[in-house]
């Protein structure tokens, strides 16, 4: 059994389906997109492992407002879907199942109304049914454990009743398990052992007489003694310290803040997979787990959430970081966005998009860290390689255009390879808008095919036949630097003026060869020039562009594209953002 979706509405700023992955689901998605909503609206549906008093309320914040504190329902609604119910587990949740998605489903709905006093009134129900009548022991069936974003794992693992590893020991050792005598045993034989030291003998002596004789020795008399600990099995445990450390297990104070959450999260797993197998699905619900965690670290994490997340465990993280996105698998993702200028976010998992096993794979392959942005973008642009990465953040800025400030990701191909990444946009894919800029490629010269436009290569003519209502392509003519010098003179001398730092015996004979040469020709000559330094050239003009008061002049290509991807596609004010 694996919780696959949640369905919202009313709640904070989540409206619709949000498919989860199974075993594994990692939430990703721009800050204030609803991820932190995502997890909370779990919280609030699902069993606590913790016990009910680490259960979620709903507040009267909670229904969904405008973003400015006025309330736009009085009634919200949230429900957890659940796949793959086993014959038992079916039995089990008997009063849950939901044979209108399907055979092996199941949903726990949560309703809520906020009463004109601001008195919140909440009522359970499960499967299909109407009804507010669903078995506490159905609803057990799905408990969590959370991890909350910026924790204090030094906090969380200290010694005392809320001591995390409690729940691992009481796992391991159950009711009638024979290690609990024996931990116990262990505990009274140190506690004699230490109460026989000479030393602690006349401690326990000298405190003893100034008790009495603060106190006397009638009604008020107290006994006092030292000890270890109450040797009973819930405080010996819950005295534990967990430690760590690289050449020898030290207090977690005298460690790093990305161990130290790595520890933490070991001891929840490995008390949720020794928990007894009693047909409960467990779900670790962790924020950020990258927090604190060097890349090389967060790529490690995932490979073992990948394999951990199995059998009675289901892990459901919420991360910013590209690089933990990019060690994951691709099925593993749901992606929360917003279309431009719409309050209200989406999900959208790539599992759902109708790729095939080899395109997955060549995304798998393709999503390195800075590829791996476009799932945290408001808009995309692709380009064919790093010339084009440096150059068009510059010439955004030229066109008064701050990528940044309108969400925008610049990402590098490596080549023409652009299908891995377009097939993830579309109808009913990533919701935000993907600008393609690449070259025609095409041979001015060769005889046009009927029906198709002019100087455009076949691979050229099907990525423009991919385009759609979120997907625009915008082609160079040959090349981008080509395009730039054939623009006006002014962007040629700039070019040279950024080629002499490259190649400075080459510019001065090409300045000489260019004198008075039409624009193609100076466009072919700088073309010559620079193909096998267009790294270097590229971060030079940038440099340029950025500082040299001389106007240039941008190709219609690329001011097209960087328009469209951060044009406002209407803003939808009936929802407020709250704080996820």
């Amino acid at each position: 059994m694996y919780v696959t979706a949640l369905r919202a509405h009313g709640f904070r700023n989540l409206h619709g389906d949000y498919p989860i992955c199974d075993p594994l689901s990692i939430v990703v998605g721009e800050n204030n997109a609803g991820k932190s909503n995502l997890v909370d609206a779990l919280r609030m549906v699902l069993e606590p492992e913790a016990g009910p008093s680490s259960r979620s309320r709903i507040w009267p914040e909670d229904f969904a407002h405008d973003g400015r504190g006025n309330v736009l329902a009085d009634r919200l609604e949230l429900e957890v879907q659940l796949g793959s119910l086993s014959e038992a587990e079916q039995a089990r949740m008997v009063t849950c199942l939901a044979p209108s998605l399907g055979p092996g489903r199941a949903r726990l709905r949560l309703h809520a109304r906020l009463d004109p006093d601001g008195r919140v009134v909440p009522q359970w129900f499960g499967g299909d049914s109407s009804h507010p009548d669903v078995e506490r022991h159905a609803r057990a069936g799905v408990r969590y454990a959370y991890l909350q974003p910026l924790r204090d794992a030094v906090a969380d693992l200290r010694p005392g009743r809320d001591n995390r590893l409690v729940a691992l020991l009481s796992a391991l050792a159950p009711l009638g398990h024979p290690d609990r005598d024996r931990l116990i045993e262990e505990a009274n034989r140190a506690n004699e052992a230490f109460g026989a030291i000479p030393a602690v003998e006349d401690a326990k002596s000298k405190v003893a007489s100034r008790l009495a004789a603060m106190i006397g020795t009638g009604r008020f008399k107290q006994y006092t003694n030292l000890a270890f600990a109450d040797p009973r099995f819930e405080r010996l445990v819950g005295a534990l310290r967990a430690r760590i450390g690289q050449f020898d297990a030290l207090e977690m104070a005298e460690n790093g803040l990305g161990f130290n959450n790595l520890l933490y999260m070991a001891v929840l797993l490995a008390a949720l997979a020794d928990a007894p197998d009693d047909g409960v699905l467990r779900v670790l619900l962790v924020e950020e787990p990258e927090a604190h965690l060097h890349p090389q670290l967060q790529d490690l994490l995932m490979r073992f959430l990948e394999e951990e997340a199995d059998g009675g465990t289901q892990v459901i993280v919420t991360s910013h970081s590209p690089g933990f996105a990019s060690s994951a698998r691709v099925e593993r993702l749901t992606v929360i966005a917003r279309p431009s200028g719409d309050a209200r976010p989406v999900a959208r998992a790539p599992r759902d998009f109708g790729l095939s096993v080899k395109q997955l794979g060549h995304l798998r392959r393709f999503l390195d860290v800075t590829k791996a942005s476009l799932f945290f973008a408001r808009a995309v642009i692709l380009v064919e390689g790093v010339s084009e990465q440096l150059l068009m953040p510059a010439i955004a800025r030229r066109l008064g255009i701050s990528l940044p400030e309108n969400g925008i990701s610049i990402i590098d191909v490596g080549g023409v390879a652009f299908p891995p990444f377009t097939d993830l946009f579309g109808p009913g894919k990533l919701p935000y808008r993907l600008a393609v800029i690449s070259d025609a490629d095409g041979d001015p010269e060769a005889e046009e095919l009927e029906g198709s436009e002019p100087s455009l290569s076949p691979r050229a003519e099907a990525l423009r036949g991919r385009e759609g209502d979120n997907l625009k392509v915008e082609l160079a003519p040959r090349t981008l630097e080509w395009a730039l010098a054939t623009q006006a003179q002014v962007n040629v001398e700039m070019m040279l003026d950024a080629l002499v730092l490259v190649k400075p015996k080459v510019t001065e004979r090409l300045r000489g060869e260019l004198e008075g040469a039409d624009l193609e020709t100076s466009a072919d000559g700088l073309l010559e020039a620079v193909k096998d330094v267009k790294g270097r050239f590229a971060q030079e003009l940038a440099d340029l562009l950025d500082d040299d008061p001389r106007e240039f002049v941008a190709p219609d290509f690329i001011g097209n594209a960087l328009r469209w991807v951060t044009e406002e596609q209407g803003v939808d004010e009936g929802i407020g953002e709250s704080d996820g």
